[in-house]
């Protein structure tokens, strides 16, 4: 009672209200006992009792079940609750609506409980008759509800509320039934570009030449294993398979032969491109994104690029990164795909993304970082076929009789060594590449700024302190190294570098000290010169008139070369950057046995799809050979 007070009337004033003025159910037990005693002196006594008592019953249950009934005089005339039901294991909210009687309403300003299932909660005024609560968990079944001023003698009806079990959802069920309507979509997408598209029309207008219609013989002769398929789909509905596995073994043979007939036609055609969807990818990047392998090999046959590219830049290395395929990444690398390709540029991300990247932000950072390693390998590549580096990577190779006696830790972890030292070779040759590139750049910039002696001068001193800086930066890293292996003690570290650092203090002084003398020695005879000769002898003005006749011709060419000099540091940059983030991926496997597993789970799946091409191979080079004999 004290959690609900009542403003506008005591309690006690309340409760002889109750008692005396409201004909509530109890005052209406009262009355029908009056009656009876009343009326025993003429009435069967029994009979009477019975007869009121099932009345009484009869009162008490149409009460509850009809929610309009209202006892006369009662305070609060109930009219709806909203919801009907609520679920039995959260807490509820529902809005209780109804009027109070005329000589009641100063009452609706005072603090109303709710009484739901034996339990009391406040009833908060959201308007003129409507109130608001919140009902608490309760086991499941149909209730009484009312409202309420102390908690326990109801002001209005007493009606029939429900608590009912909520359904529960298996959300395993749920996230599966999703996954398959995106995979569906998908398919969607794809049958449209095939079967909604076609060029047949095209094909038997147009002129077509003997080489096309040659390779598009050939095409057909390696793809002729796909109408074998239809003889073991036959073979496999009468072993009794699963309904659903049947379906979409019908489906991907559709697909299947509608891919080549498609891929003949671009053959046909001689085209080197596909169209896109209205989402921006084509036939082929639909095809990584579901993970059919099988297209794959179809791509590769028809002399299509893998490499391919949507309207964002993606390739299908891209998208099978993008989803973690590593069955999809291993079959594109098998057949020549490139890792090192960038896409497109954005907003967030100005230097665009490899599939490495992808791969590591949507958390496969095994897989990450064994396409960061293929990613150097092949950038190294590129620049060796450019001619803009030398020498060759040293590759391991699996060894199968050493690999027997090892664990299956050991195994990871020679892996794992094995990529680092790739990564870091190829990472360390692509920077010197960069440095050969920088150097070749300023040459250039020196023999066309410069007369050809003071050319030959600047191009010979900088080769010098180039093969200077390398011989110091070994010496000094060997020194380095030295130091560090015989000084362990923190003491002894630390006076080294307090001492290399004042060495280095007074070289540089030194070195300060003559250029300063030479300089000085340059500028009294520079000045003898111009006093003595031009001026006094020659009557001429001195090096301080001189006029370069080329400086306002080249100002705007020096602007356009600026400007792109700026572009190519940008790009240098961030191509810089994608190696030094490679390097780090490739030595974080060392820190993660889950990248280390991996790795070696996708390097053995590339060795499986490696396998696949040999074999697919032979029996193309078989069909040929058999070609020929008829």
């Amino acid at each position: 009672n004290d959690r609900f007070p009542v403003s506008s009337i005591g309690v006690d004033s309340l409760n002889t209200l109750i008692n005396n003025r409201f004909q509530s159910q109890d005052s209406f037990g009262k009355w029908a006992n009056q009656i009876m005693s009343e009326s025993l002196s003429s009435v069967d006594g029994s009979a009477l009792v019975s007869s009121v008592s099932s009345g009484h019953k009869s009162y008490s249950s149409l009460v509850v079940e009809n929610p309009q009934f209202s006892v006369p005089e009662q305070l609060f005339n109930l009219t709806d609750v909203f919801p009907a039901w609520v679920s039995s294991t959260e807490k509820s909210k529902i809005l209780v609506t109804g009027l109070f009687q005329i000589d009641y309403l100063h009452i609706s300003k005072s603090n109303l409980a709710c009484v739901c299932g034996g339990e009391v909660v406040p009833a908060q005024i959201v308007q003129d008759g409507v109130y608001r609560c919140w009902v608490p968990p309760h086991s499941p079944g149909i209730v009484d509800l009312y409202l309420s001023l102390d908690g326990h003698n109801p002001i209005s009806q007493v009606v029939n509320f429900e608590y009912r079990t909520p359904v529960l959802h298996n959300p395993v069920a749920s996230v599966e039934e999703k996954n398959n309507w995106d995979e569906f979509q998908l398919q969607m997408r794809l049958a449209y570009l095939l079967f909604a598209k076609q060029q047949s029309l095209d094909v038997f207008s147009s002129k077509v030449s003997s080489s096309r219609l040659k390779e598009a013989r050939e095409f057909s002769l390696k793809t002729s294993f796909i109408s074998n398929t239809w003889q073991y789909l036959m073979e496999s509905t009468l072993d009794n398979i699963p309904f659903s596995q049947a379906k979409d073994a019908l489906f991907g043979y559709a697909l299947k032969n509608r891919l080549k007939e498609w891929l003949s036609e671009k053959i046909v055609l001689g085209c080197k491109t596909t169209e896109y969807d209205a989402q921006g990818q084509s036939v082929l990047h639909l095809c990584a994104i579901l993970g059919y392998t099988w297209a794959v090999t179809l791509f590769s046959w028809s002399g299509l690029s893998l490499d391919f590219r949507d309207k964002f830049g993606w390739t299908a290395l891209h998208w099978a990164a993008y989803y973690g395929s590593e069955k999809m990444v291993a079959t594109l690398l098998s057949v020549g795909a490139k890792p090192n390709l960038v896409t497109d540029p954005t907003h967030q991300n100005p230097g665009g993304y490899t599939a490495a990247d992808l791969a590591h932000t949507r958390g496969y950072h095994g897989l990450a970082g064994y396409l960061s390693e293929k990613f150097l390998v092949e950038q190294f590549n590129d620049m060796s076929l450019a001619g803009n580096s030398s020498g060759s990577l040293e590759t391991s190779t699996d060894d199968p009789v050493n690999s027997e006696n090892l664990t299956e830790e050991q195994l990871y972890l020679k892996d794992t060594l094995a990529a680092y030292r790739t990564a870091a070779d190829a990472a360390a040759r692509i920077h010197e590449a960069y440095r050969e590139h920088s150097l070749k750049l300023q040459m250039k910039a020196v023999e066309f700024s410069c007369p050809e002696a003071e050319e030959r001068k600047i191009v010979a001193a900088m080769k010098i302190q180039r093969a200077f800086r390398n011989f110091e930066t070994k010496k000094v890293m060997a020194s380095a190294a030295r130091i560090q292996y015989r000084s362990r003690t923190r003491k002894i570290c630390k006076d080294f570098l307090n001492m290399r650092s004042q060495v280095i203090k007074i070289q540089a002084g030194f070195r300060c000290f003559q250029q300063r003398k030479h300089y000085h020695k340059i500028l009294w005879s520079v000045g003898v010169v111009e006093k003595a000769v031009l001026r006094w002898r020659l009557k001429r003005k001195g090096f301080r008139g001189l006029q370069l006749n080329t400086a306002e011709t080249e100002g705007d060419q020096n602007q356009q070369s600026d400007a792109e000099e700026e572009f190519f540091k940008t790009g240098r940059k961030q191509a810089e950057d994608r190696v030094e983030r490679s390097v780090i991926r490739v030595q974080a496997m060392f820190r993660s046995k889950k990248m280390r597993e991996d790795y070696r789970s996708m390097k053995l799946a590339l060795n499986q799809a490696k396998m696949e091409r040999e074999v697919e191979a032979d029996y193309v080079y078989q069909m040929e050979f058999v070609n020929s004999l008829l």
